[in-house]
Protein backbone atom coordinates (compact mmCIF):
# COMPACT_ATOMS: atom_id res chain seq x y z
CA UNK A 1 0.00 0.00 0.00
CA UNK A 2 2.92 2.74 0.84
CA UNK A 3 4.54 1.92 -2.08
CA UNK A 4 1.53 2.18 -4.21
CA UNK A 5 0.78 6.01 -2.51
CA UNK A 6 4.63 6.62 -3.18
CA UNK A 7 4.48 5.16 -6.77
CA UNK A 8 1.19 7.32 -7.24
CA UNK A 9 2.73 10.74 -5.80
CA UNK A 10 5.83 10.15 -7.85
CA UNK A 11 3.87 10.07 -11.04
CA UNK A 12 1.76 13.00 -10.16
CA UNK A 13 4.95 15.26 -9.32
CA UNK A 14 6.34 14.39 -12.92
CA UNK A 15 3.29 14.95 -14.97
CA UNK A 16 3.04 18.65 -12.65
CA UNK A 17 7.02 19.32 -14.10
CA UNK A 18 6.18 18.19 -17.25
CA UNK A 19 2.77 20.18 -18.08
CA UNK A 20 5.13 23.36 -16.12
CA UNK A 21 8.00 22.56 -18.67
CA UNK A 22 5.43 22.82 -21.57
CA UNK A 23 3.59 26.02 -20.36
CA UNK A 24 7.12 27.08 -20.39
CA UNK A 25 8.23 27.08 -23.98
CA UNK A 26 8.27 29.68 -26.20
CA UNK A 27 6.21 28.33 -29.31
CA UNK A 28 3.80 26.91 -26.82
CA UNK A 29 1.06 27.62 -23.81
CA UNK A 30 -0.97 30.44 -23.62
CA UNK A 31 -0.81 34.24 -22.49
CA UNK A 32 -2.85 37.14 -22.62
CA UNK A 33 -1.58 40.86 -22.89
CA UNK A 34 -3.22 43.76 -21.52
CA UNK A 35 -1.76 46.71 -24.09
CA UNK A 36 -3.04 50.22 -24.20
CA UNK A 37 -5.55 50.90 -27.00
CA UNK A 38 -3.39 53.86 -28.44
CA UNK A 39 -0.79 51.16 -29.48
CA UNK A 40 -2.83 48.41 -30.86
CA UNK A 41 -1.29 48.99 -34.74
CA UNK A 42 2.46 47.86 -33.55
CA UNK A 43 0.99 45.29 -30.74
CA UNK A 44 -0.71 43.27 -33.51
CA UNK A 45 2.03 43.42 -35.87
CA UNK A 46 4.38 42.42 -32.66
CA UNK A 47 1.97 39.51 -32.16
CA UNK A 48 1.80 38.48 -36.02
CA UNK A 49 5.06 38.44 -35.82
CA UNK A 50 5.47 35.85 -33.03
CA UNK A 51 2.90 33.42 -34.47
CA UNK A 52 4.38 33.40 -37.52
CA UNK A 53 7.99 32.08 -36.05
CA UNK A 54 5.74 30.05 -33.10
CA UNK A 55 2.46 28.97 -34.34
CA UNK A 56 1.38 27.27 -31.47
CA UNK A 57 1.91 29.89 -28.56
CA UNK A 58 -1.62 31.39 -28.06
CA UNK A 59 -1.35 34.56 -27.23
CA UNK A 60 -4.48 36.89 -26.47
CA UNK A 61 -4.88 40.83 -26.42
CA UNK A 62 -7.31 43.08 -24.42
CA UNK A 63 -6.77 46.83 -24.90
CA UNK A 64 -7.99 49.05 -22.22
CA UNK A 65 -6.28 52.17 -20.80
CA UNK A 66 -2.91 51.94 -19.45
CA UNK A 67 -4.07 52.16 -15.95
CA UNK A 68 -5.75 49.54 -16.28
CA UNK A 69 -3.25 47.21 -18.27
CA UNK A 70 -0.59 47.92 -15.64
CA UNK A 71 -3.47 46.87 -12.98
CA UNK A 72 -4.42 43.81 -15.09
CA UNK A 73 -0.79 42.66 -14.77
CA UNK A 74 0.09 42.94 -11.55
CA UNK A 75 -3.28 40.88 -9.87
CA UNK A 76 -1.87 38.11 -12.46
CA UNK A 77 -5.30 38.88 -14.76
CA UNK A 78 -2.55 39.52 -17.40
CA UNK A 79 0.77 38.50 -17.92
CA UNK A 80 1.92 41.20 -19.67
CA UNK A 81 1.69 44.86 -20.25
CA UNK A 82 2.15 47.31 -22.84
CA UNK A 83 2.28 50.74 -22.17
CA UNK A 84 3.81 53.76 -22.94
CA UNK A 85 5.39 54.80 -19.43
CA UNK A 86 7.19 53.54 -16.52
CA UNK A 87 6.06 51.88 -13.81
CA UNK A 88 4.74 54.63 -10.91
CA UNK A 89 5.86 54.58 -7.71
CA UNK A 90 3.19 52.72 -6.49
CA UNK A 91 3.23 50.06 -8.70
CA UNK A 92 7.44 49.64 -8.14
CA UNK A 93 6.12 49.12 -4.51
CA UNK A 94 4.51 46.42 -5.41
CA UNK A 95 7.03 45.20 -7.08
CA UNK A 96 9.31 45.67 -3.92
CA UNK A 97 6.79 44.11 -1.91
CA UNK A 98 6.60 41.23 -3.62
CA UNK A 99 10.03 40.59 -3.81
CA UNK A 100 9.77 40.81 -7.94
CA UNK A 101 12.49 42.14 -9.77
CA UNK A 102 11.33 45.24 -11.83
CA UNK A 103 12.85 44.85 -15.15
CA UNK A 104 10.91 47.07 -17.83
CA UNK A 105 11.92 46.39 -21.39
CA UNK A 106 11.48 49.21 -23.33
CA UNK A 107 10.93 48.12 -27.15
CA UNK A 108 10.63 51.25 -29.30
CA UNK A 109 10.26 55.55 -29.37
CA UNK A 110 6.52 56.39 -30.89
CA UNK A 111 5.07 59.97 -31.33
CA UNK A 112 1.80 61.30 -30.19
CA UNK A 113 0.11 62.49 -33.66
CA UNK A 114 -1.95 65.48 -34.10
CA UNK A 115 -4.28 65.23 -36.47
CA UNK A 116 -6.96 67.70 -38.34
CA UNK A 117 -9.23 67.72 -40.76
CA UNK A 118 -8.19 67.81 -44.18
CA UNK A 119 -10.23 71.30 -44.57
CA UNK A 120 -8.75 72.90 -41.40
CA UNK A 121 -6.36 75.87 -41.70
CA UNK A 122 -4.40 74.78 -38.84
CA UNK A 123 -1.55 72.44 -40.28
CA UNK A 124 1.36 73.74 -37.98
CA UNK A 125 1.43 74.86 -34.20
CA UNK A 126 4.32 75.46 -31.79
CA UNK A 127 4.04 73.82 -28.60
CA UNK A 128 2.88 76.94 -26.57
CA UNK A 129 0.18 77.78 -29.09
CA UNK A 130 -0.88 74.23 -28.23
CA UNK A 131 -0.71 74.77 -24.43
CA UNK A 132 -2.91 78.23 -25.16
CA UNK A 133 -5.44 76.07 -26.34
CA UNK A 134 -5.35 73.59 -23.56
CA UNK A 135 -5.82 76.53 -21.35
CA UNK A 136 -8.60 77.89 -23.43
CA UNK A 137 -6.50 80.89 -24.08
CA UNK A 138 -6.76 80.28 -27.76
CA UNK A 139 -9.93 79.63 -30.41
CA UNK A 140 -12.19 78.57 -27.94
CA UNK A 141 -14.43 76.80 -30.07
CA UNK A 142 -11.09 74.11 -30.95
CA UNK A 143 -12.10 71.13 -29.85
CA UNK A 144 -9.62 68.19 -28.83
CA UNK A 145 -10.26 65.24 -29.49
CA UNK A 146 -8.79 61.87 -27.26
CA UNK A 147 -9.62 58.42 -27.83
CA UNK A 148 -10.70 57.86 -23.97
CA UNK A 149 -11.72 59.38 -20.60
CA UNK A 150 -8.22 57.55 -19.53
CA UNK A 151 -6.51 58.17 -22.39
CA UNK A 152 -3.06 57.75 -22.51
CA UNK A 153 -2.59 60.43 -24.99
CA UNK A 154 -4.43 62.85 -23.00
CA UNK A 155 -2.47 62.27 -19.36
CA UNK A 156 0.89 62.20 -21.67
CA UNK A 157 0.09 65.86 -22.81
CA UNK A 158 -1.13 67.47 -19.08
CA UNK A 159 2.10 66.20 -18.38
CA UNK A 160 3.77 67.60 -21.09
CA UNK A 161 2.71 70.87 -21.21
CA UNK A 162 2.51 71.00 -17.56
CA UNK A 163 -1.81 71.43 -17.64
CA UNK A 164 -2.58 72.45 -14.22
CA UNK A 165 -6.40 73.10 -15.09
CA UNK A 166 -7.71 70.25 -18.39
CA UNK A 167 -11.50 71.74 -17.32
CA UNK A 168 -10.79 74.78 -19.04
CA UNK A 169 -10.24 73.20 -22.34
CA UNK A 170 -12.88 71.77 -24.62
CA UNK A 171 -12.32 68.25 -24.55
CA UNK A 172 -14.21 65.71 -26.22
CA UNK A 173 -13.64 61.85 -25.51
CA UNK A 174 -14.38 59.00 -28.48
CA UNK A 175 -14.39 55.16 -28.24
CA UNK A 176 -11.08 54.37 -29.27
CA UNK A 177 -7.92 56.16 -31.80
CA UNK A 178 -10.14 54.81 -34.72
CA UNK A 179 -13.02 56.50 -33.93
CA UNK A 180 -11.16 60.04 -33.45
CA UNK A 181 -9.82 59.26 -36.89
CA UNK A 182 -13.46 59.04 -38.13
CA UNK A 183 -14.23 62.25 -35.80
CA UNK A 184 -11.79 63.96 -37.33
CA UNK A 185 -12.86 63.20 -41.22
CA UNK A 186 -16.22 64.58 -40.28
CA UNK A 187 -15.55 67.29 -38.16
CA UNK A 188 -13.43 70.84 -39.44
CA UNK A 189 -13.16 72.56 -36.19
CA UNK A 190 -11.30 69.67 -34.28
CA UNK A 191 -7.94 68.39 -33.42
CA UNK A 192 -7.67 64.92 -32.78
CA UNK A 193 -4.55 63.36 -30.58
CA UNK A 194 -3.79 59.79 -31.34
CA UNK A 195 -1.13 57.33 -31.60
CA UNK A 196 1.39 57.92 -34.40
CA UNK A 197 1.59 54.21 -34.72
CA UNK A 198 -1.86 54.56 -36.47
CA UNK A 199 -0.77 56.35 -39.25
CA UNK A 200 3.37 55.31 -39.19
CA UNK A 201 3.10 51.89 -41.20
CA UNK A 202 3.45 53.15 -44.97
CA UNK A 203 3.03 49.67 -46.12
CA UNK A 204 0.10 49.32 -43.79
CA UNK A 205 -3.34 49.75 -46.15
CA UNK A 206 -5.45 50.61 -43.11
CA UNK A 207 -2.52 53.09 -42.06
CA UNK A 208 -2.51 54.67 -45.54
CA UNK A 209 -6.39 55.00 -45.63
CA UNK A 210 -5.99 57.06 -42.21
CA UNK A 211 -3.60 59.17 -43.16
CA UNK A 212 -4.59 60.19 -46.50
CA UNK A 213 -8.09 61.15 -44.80
CA UNK A 214 -6.65 63.58 -42.08
CA UNK A 215 -4.23 66.32 -41.72
CA UNK A 216 -1.20 65.39 -39.37
CA UNK A 217 -0.35 68.45 -37.92
CA UNK A 218 3.86 70.13 -37.87
CA UNK A 219 4.82 70.51 -34.31
CA UNK A 220 8.00 72.67 -33.14
CA UNK A 221 9.48 73.86 -29.80
CA UNK A 222 10.21 77.04 -30.48
CA UNK A 223 8.40 80.26 -30.34
CA UNK A 224 9.90 81.78 -33.50
CA UNK A 225 9.77 79.08 -35.64
CA UNK A 226 10.40 78.76 -39.29
CA UNK A 227 8.73 76.05 -41.97
CA UNK A 228 11.67 73.80 -41.36
CA UNK A 229 10.93 73.77 -37.92
CA UNK A 230 7.97 71.84 -37.43
CA UNK A 231 8.32 68.03 -37.26
CA UNK A 232 5.53 64.94 -37.57
CA UNK A 233 6.08 61.91 -35.93
CA UNK A 234 7.93 60.61 -38.58
CA UNK A 235 10.83 57.88 -38.54
CA UNK A 236 13.28 60.60 -39.00
CA UNK A 237 12.38 63.11 -37.12
CA UNK A 238 11.91 60.16 -33.69
CA UNK A 239 15.73 59.25 -34.88
CA UNK A 240 16.65 62.91 -34.85
CA UNK A 241 14.81 63.67 -31.33
CA UNK A 242 13.86 66.71 -33.02
CA UNK A 243 9.49 65.39 -32.81
CA UNK A 244 8.69 67.33 -29.19
CA UNK A 245 5.95 64.93 -28.43
CA UNK A 246 8.16 61.42 -28.22
CA UNK A 247 7.26 58.34 -25.45
CA UNK A 248 8.43 55.09 -25.35
CA UNK A 249 6.25 51.73 -25.44
CA UNK A 250 7.11 49.52 -22.71
CA UNK A 251 6.29 45.74 -21.71
CA UNK A 252 6.18 44.98 -18.38
CA UNK A 253 5.61 41.56 -16.42
CA UNK A 254 5.65 40.12 -13.14
CA UNK A 255 7.55 36.94 -13.86
CA UNK A 256 10.99 36.43 -15.64
CA UNK A 257 9.93 33.08 -17.61
CA UNK A 258 8.06 31.10 -19.68
CA UNK A 259 5.95 32.53 -22.80
CA UNK A 260 5.36 35.76 -21.43
CA UNK A 261 9.53 36.12 -21.14
CA UNK A 262 9.61 34.75 -24.72
CA UNK A 263 7.58 37.10 -26.10
CA UNK A 264 9.52 40.10 -24.39
CA UNK A 265 12.71 39.02 -25.69
CA UNK A 266 11.69 38.45 -29.32
CA UNK A 267 9.67 42.27 -29.54
CA UNK A 268 13.21 43.82 -27.94
CA UNK A 269 15.18 41.13 -30.42
CA UNK A 270 16.60 41.68 -33.96
CA UNK A 271 13.20 40.19 -35.66
CA UNK A 272 10.47 42.16 -33.13
CA UNK A 273 13.14 45.21 -33.87
CA UNK A 274 12.79 45.25 -37.73
CA UNK A 275 8.85 44.74 -37.27
CA UNK A 276 9.17 48.38 -34.99
CA UNK A 277 10.96 49.45 -37.96
CA UNK A 278 8.80 48.45 -40.99
CA UNK A 279 5.72 49.70 -38.67
CA UNK A 280 7.51 53.14 -38.85
CA UNK A 281 8.30 53.94 -35.29
CA UNK A 282 11.70 53.93 -34.40
CA UNK A 283 13.51 50.73 -32.38
CA UNK A 284 14.44 50.91 -28.98
CA UNK A 285 17.64 48.59 -29.29
CA UNK A 286 19.68 49.13 -33.08
CA UNK A 287 21.04 45.67 -34.81
CA UNK A 288 23.52 45.90 -37.19
CA UNK A 289 22.62 44.77 -40.59
CA UNK A 290 25.71 42.40 -42.19
CA UNK A 291 25.91 41.27 -45.77
CA UNK A 292 28.52 38.80 -46.46
CA UNK A 293 29.97 38.40 -49.69
CA UNK A 294 31.78 35.06 -50.87
CA UNK A 295 34.06 34.90 -53.33
CA UNK A 296 33.89 31.85 -54.93
CA UNK A 297 33.89 31.03 -58.91
CA UNK A 298 30.02 29.89 -59.84
CA UNK A 299 31.09 27.54 -62.63
CA UNK A 300 30.63 28.16 -66.36
CA UNK A 301 27.17 29.65 -67.26
CA UNK A 302 25.57 27.35 -70.12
Amino acid sequence: MKKSFLLLFFSMSLWQCTQQEKQDLPNDGEITIAADESLQPIVEAEVMAYNAHYPKAKINVIYVPEQKAMAKMMNDSANIAIVTREATAGEKEFYTTNNIPYLPAKMALDGVALITNLDNTISRLTVTELKNIFEGKSNSDLKLVFDNSSSSNLNYMIQKLGIKDVKKANIFAANGNKDVIEYIKKNTNAIGIIGGNWISDIDDSKSQNFINSVKVIGISNKENATAADYYTPTTASLKARKYPFERKIILHTRKGYGLASAFIRFCCAQIGQLVVEKSGLLPYYIYNREIYLEKKPIGKLP
